[in-house]
């Protein structure tokens, strides 16, 4: 059976494995989390593109019919390489998500909190004004963020305290749409909403990257339409931790969780 694989540097793309769960419960996915050298935000472009092949390269003993890149800074650097390489579809998560967010706001302001090396890219931006023209855009890096959502130790008070200073300068520009474009960031849409204070249209890339995926498998008649095999989940860090986090964010209550060797 052809699985569904979607990578990420850690657990955040457990949202987009979420979302295709309700969208496509006949689909098998493979999820590579790769949570030894998580975070990649404040990576250089060339130990991330290190890292990614390896996981790549990992991902050649199975048979897959799409690859979905759920790490918005993955997306960001080298998204057209992973077309080039991979004999499947590669469907990334800042094109999906920056057409919602074209199509949501009704001021035309749209703010993007996302890793450094995401907004470093600038490739939300970009892809935002290719949306829609008159569309302002405003990004801001949040460093912290993606390793305090996977550290269980780290308080809710932790969390809100960092999204105020991140949030500040995008309620400033009284942006009408918020682009959570980390795919760990939705972990956190009720302290973002509380630390806003105010009415806002959060836009997690996941949905729209997710329906981009069932509309491929439809048109190329790549639907599954039975369950056959349970779906496997493998981490490059700590498989017990790994595990816990799958049961908590995930329908998946009994889940197969393994280590995985990238050689990355």
């Amino acid at each position: 059976m052809k699985r569904i694989a979607i990578i990420d540097s850690g657990s955040g793309g457990l949202t987009v494995a979420k979302e295709l769960f309700g969208r496509l419960p006949e689909e098998r996915i493979i999820y590579v989390g790769d949570h030894g050298n998580c975070p990649y935000g404040n990576k250089s472009p060339e130990e991330i593109k290190e890292f990614v092949f390896g996981v790549i390269r990992f991902l050649e003993q199975f048979e897959l019919k799409l690859l979905i890149v759920a790490c918005n800074t993955a997306s960001a650097l080298m998204l057209d390489e992973l077309k080039e390489r991979m004999d499947v579809p590669v469907i990334g998560v800042i094109e999906p998500g920056a057409e919602m967010a074209a199509n949501t706001t009704l001021n035309r302001r749209i703010g993007v909190i996302a890793t450094q090396r995401t907004v470093e890219s600038h490739m939300y931006r970009k892809t935002i004004r290719e949306n829609g023209d008159g569309l302002e855009v405003y990004e801001e890096a949040c460093p912290k963020l993606v390793s305090y959502l996977e550290d269980e130790e780290i308080g809710n008070d932790e969390i809100k305290s960092a999204l105020e200073e991140y949030l500040a300068p995008l309620r400033e520009q009284q942006v009408d749409t918020l682009v959570m474009g980390c795919t760990h960031y939705p972990l956190a849409e009720r302290q973002i909403r509380e630390v806003w204070g105010g009415d806002v249209h959060l836009v997690d890339p996941a949905r729209a990257t997710v329906s981009r995926a069932a509309d491929w498998l439809r048109e190329h008649g790549e639907l599954s339409t039975a369950a056959e095999d349970g779906h496997l989940f493998f981490t490059t860090g700590d498989v017990p931790d790994f595990e816990e986090k799958v049961k908590k964010w995930t329908p998946v209550s009994r889940p197969v969780v393994r280590y995985a060797e990238t050689g990355a």
